[in-house]
């Protein structure tokens, strides 16, 4: 639709007739030259407010206009315009009315007219609007695709077709167009007219592959399958490179295991053209699904001697040994699959990974000598070097090798943040941050070098920096769930338990399922005292893991915590222990739940057993002084409850004991 209200500021005359102006000017009626001046200038003022955006104060400019013109359509159907876009379609509507009472064949008030009706759901109206656009503008194109969809909506299926028939009568040759129109009959489950559109289409386009697919999707609408798959194959009979009419005709026999079908017919069409690489490797696919992997090898290896120089034809049989874990046949398949050409990345990562299973260290890194000085693969080849340094225990090696890189290739991304990921493996996380830095120069577009860059900050106890480092990512990708997640691992740990719980939220709603952060969020919960929330939560995951270690523990100690079901939460907590007998946490947990359940000794010995692994943890400190107090020995107690207090001097709590303890 034109937008009346940019011609008013350039064409004097034209809040005189409307905006079907230009429609006179076809047919030469001469322009008035007479204009109401103050008329004009709240035209011109109304105008300007709906630049700007401000659509009520220019309403007003036009209503205003109107009182010193009540004759300009121009004036009207900019009144209308803003009551449109202001959503009251009802006034407009009669705005409009009064436009085409001044000017009857105005099309912009005629097309705006059939927009409120289709803001309404009034389909029919707007439908018959349009045939009276069509009237006045019987040959263009875009009227009679509207009038088009309309009549599919209100099901008038004939005359939609008729329409259909003008347009193509008028000039109507773009393929794609038509099989818009083709769709909407489809879709509408008018499917007699849909196959006529695309039967159309095939006759005037046999090239055209998207045909072939609509008209296998009307025979699929009929309950056809037959007749939809004689049209895939009648595509692939026309032309045999069709990849989309393949990939149907492939899941079509896979559904149905019709293997034999499959091979027949595939191998008809390597008869009639047997340089078809893809038909190929699907005919040996189709011998494997039917369990004939001689008859798939076979078909494999006669592709490899066809397309020596295709990296697919030798991935393909490379597939079919490793099921049979026939790695010394990969290794001399990959070897003379390079050999015939160096440049195929796919074989040489797959022959890397073979030596690097063997931990054939020297062999993987040959590999890629030849190509660290080639202009199209330096970096990545030298990373790979590097990267295989790395898995051999060589970390030194790596980055004296990797780091000159930085003095000349720094303004590659991968540089930078390849050698940080070497220095924050090995603990240089000054020197990481660095690296981290430059990437991010470079790009800021990594979700996950803004999680290594936060992870890094963590390492170096630098948890302000950490915290800052994934808010500011998350200005960029508020909904990443990792990102989500460590922003509240950070609060947690800095106890700030209320702002984290809106971190986890978010993950937790981006991965449903992401058991790490429903863990984190009933954590937080918990610290809070907010148990109601934090109890299905942990439900929800031992449901889905209920096995783990992590989560029976963090149940157990939540139980305890509450001082409930104190048997269940000894349930959980042997579940855990059983599996790693030697945390320092999950032996904390069963040394509490024995203090709850009054069982003082037990609970001196889990926990003195915990503080053995971890002699500074401030919660088994903490827990250990509790203990003591409860047995009366006062002495032990505020020993103990003063060094949690040393190491985390957030636990402010702890003073009140030691008060209570001196009274």
């Amino acid at each position: 639709m034109k937008n009346c209200l940019y011609i008013i500021l350039f064409t004097t005359a034209l809040w005189l007739t409307g905006c079907g102006s230009n429609h006179a000017l076809v047919k030469e009626k001469p322009l008035k030259a007479t204009y109401n001046q103050e008329a004009l200038d709240m035209v011109i003022d109304g105008t300007i407010a709906n630049l700007v955006g401000m659509n009520k104060e220019a309403l007003l400019k036009y209503h205003q206009a109107a009182e010193f013109d009540s004759s300009s359509p121009g004036i009207f159907l900019a009144m209308a315009e803003n009551y449109y876009y202001l959503g009251e379609e009802k006034t407009s509507i009669k705005i409009i009315n009064k436009v085409l009472n001044l000017d009857p064949e105005n099309l912009d008030a005629l097309i705006l007219l059939a927009a409120c009706y289709e803001k309404q759901n009034d389909y029919y109206r707007a439908m018959q609007v349009y045939k009276n656009i069509v009237k006045i503008e019987p040959g263009n194109l875009e009227h009679l695709y509207y009038l088009t969809s309309l009549q599919i909506v209100v099901k008038n299926y004939e005359q939609a077709l008729a329409s259909y028939q003008s347009m193509l009568q008028n000039g109507l040759d773009d393929p794609d167009f038509c099989l818009r129109i083709g769709y909407l009959f489809l879709q509408s489950r008018a499917l007699l007219q849909a196959e006529q559109v695309y039967m159309g289409l095939y006759k005037q386009y046999p090239e055209e592959e998207e045909i072939y697919l609509a008209l296998a999707a009307t025979a699929k609408a009929k309950g056809d399958t037959l007749k939809a798959i004689s049209w895939y194959k009648k595509a692939l009979e026309y032309d045999d490179n069709f990849g989309d009419i393949r990939a149907e005709l492939r899941t079509w026999y896979e559904k149905n295991q019709s293997w034999d079908e499959a091979i027949n017919y595939f191998s008809s069409l390597l008869q009639k053209n047997p340089d078809n690489l893809a038909n190929q490797l699907l005919l040996g696919n189709f011998y494997f699904e039917k369990g004939d992997t001689t008859g798939a090898i076979t078909v494999f290896q006669n592709a490899i001697k066809s397309f020596p120089l295709r990296e697919n034809s030798y991935l393909a049989l490379a597939s079919l040994l490793q099921m049979k874990k026939d790695t010394l046949a990969i290794e001399q398949l990959y070897t003379e699959a390079l050999q015939k050409n160096s440049m195929f990345s796919t074989v040489r990562q797959g022959l890397k990974n073979l030596y690097l299973q063997r931990q054939e260290w020297k062999k993987a890194v040959d590999l890629y000598l030849p190509l660290q000085d080639n202009d199209s693969t330096y970096v990545s080849s030298r990373i790979e070097i590097a990267n295989i340094l790395m898995a051999q225990g060589d970390s030194l090696e790596a980055i004296d090798y990797f780091k000159p890189l930085m003095d000349t290739q720094s303004d590659d991304w991968r540089v930078p943040i390849t050698l940080g990921r070497y220095y924050f493996l090995t603990g240089q996380h000054p020197l990481a941050a660095e690296c981290f830095d430059k990437t991010l120069e470079l790009r800021q577009d990594l979700t996950h070098l803004w999680i290594l860059r936060g992870i890094n900050y963590i390492q170096m106890d630098s948890l302000d920096l950490a915290l800052d480092n994934f808010k500011t990512s998350l200005q960029d990708f508020p909904d990443d769930p990792g990102l989500n997640y460590y922003a509240g691992s950070i609060l947690s740990r800095q106890r700030k338990f209320a702002q984290a719980i809106e971190y986890f939220e978010k993950s937790s709603e981006k991965e449903p399922d992401n058991i790490q952060s429903i863990l984190a969020l009933a954590g937080a919960f918990d610290e809070l005292k907010e148990f109601d929330k934090s109890e299905p939560l942990y439900l929800k995951i031992l449901s889905l893991s209920p096995e783990s270690p992590v989560i029976n523990n963090n149940y157990a100690y939540h139980l305890s915590v509450r001082g409930i079901n104190l048997e269940k939460a000894l349930e959980h907590s042997k579940i855990a222990l059983q599996a790693e007998p030697d945390n320092g946490p999950y032996l904390d947990t069963m040394g509490w739940i024995y203090y709850k359940l009054g069982d003082y000794d037990q609970a001196i010995h889990y926990i003195e057993k915990s503080l053995a692994i971890d002699k500074d943890s401030p919660d088994v400190l903490e827990h250990l002084g509790d203990i003591y107090y409860k047995k009366g020995d006062q002495l032990n107690a505020e020993k103990n409850w003063k060094k949690s207090l040393e190491l985390d001097g957030q636990r402010t709590h702890i003073l009140e004991k030691l008060g209570q303890s001196k009274k």
